[in-house]
């Protein structure tokens, strides 16, 4: 049958009780995933704040590091400049005291002499053939060697460094001898020998000259005793016989210029380098 007014209003009451009831339920879940979602955010944030202090002190450390590199790098450059400048000091001393080690230029009262051997003699200081020999010997192996270093060919003549027993050709090949003794048949070409020996040198002094020019150096290298054939400085460097005190001033003055083109030579080795 049907239901009563006061029955309906309880099933009405019960529907509405567990509607309610669900709802609450539902609420209640809701609240506790609510609760959850709010732990997983302060979770979330906490570590958007620890990944936020890492990043800081990544860039912190990047920034460290990159200044701690160019100070490296800094250091680096100015410790290789320096090796290069005192490698190139190093070089430049060792290829210039090869040179005035193996040979010493020097002069010894009127004469000029080659790590100690006299070139030349006087009425009264009878100096021996074979130190004569010698100091030329010397002589010619220091400007050969000095034109290596520049890699001049000379012209007119080609040096032969034999020691005791050098000698200078000319172009066709005729050898003359850088030693004696002279007597008054071979002293022609003895002679020969030294003006070959002479164009030699001022040919090494041209070269320092136009080298300095095309540098721009001013002023250019000047030979201090002019060359001209086979006189220096106006004086004949033939063998005299009799009158040795001009033909030993002469080999002293041509001695004086090969110093001059040694010490030019040394300071072009020090510039290339340094």
């Amino acid at each position: 049958g049907a239901f009563t007014p006061r029955e309906k209003e309880e099933a009405e009451t019960r529907k509405v009780e567990a509607e309610l009831k669900a709802e609450l339920t539902k609420a209640a879940d809701l609240r506790l995933e609510l609760d959850d979602l709010r732990r997983e955010r302060l979770g979330l944030e906490a570590e958007s704040n620890d990944l936020d202090a890492r990043e800081s002190a990544y860039w912190d450390d990047f920034n460290d590091f990159k200044l701690a590199l160019e100070r490296h790098v800094d250091e680096r450059d100015s410790l290789v400049v320096s090796v290069e400048q005192t490698g190139r000091q190093l070089e430049r001393l060792r290829r210039t005291n090869v040179f005035n080690d193996a040979f010493h230029v020097w002069f010894d009262g009127p004469f000029g002499t080659v790590n100690g051997f006299r070139l030349g003699r006087l009425p009264n200081v009878a100096v021996e053939w074979d130190e004569i020999n010698a100091a030329w010997g010397m002589t010619c192996l220091l400007l050969s060697t000095m034109a290596n270093a520049v890699k001049l060919e000379f012209t007119q003549y080609t040096l032969q460094p034999m020691g005791s027993f050098s000698k200078v050709l000319d172009k066709k090949g005729n050898a003359y001898e850088l030693y004696g003794p002279v007597n008054i048949l071979s002293s022609h070409k003895y002679d020969r020998a030294m003006a070959g020996f002479l164009h030699c040198l001022h040919e090494f002094g041209t070269f320092a000259n136009e080298s300095d020019v095309a540098a721009g150096v001013n002023p250019p290298f000047e030979l201090p005793y002019a060359i001209d054939g086979d006189k220096i400085d106006g004086r004949k460097i033939a063998f005299p016989f009799n009158r040795y005190e001009r033909w030993t001033a002469a080999l002293k003055i041509m001695l004086t210029d090969l110093k001059t083109c040694l010490a030019w030579l040394s300071n072009q080795q020090g510039s290339a380098r340094g």
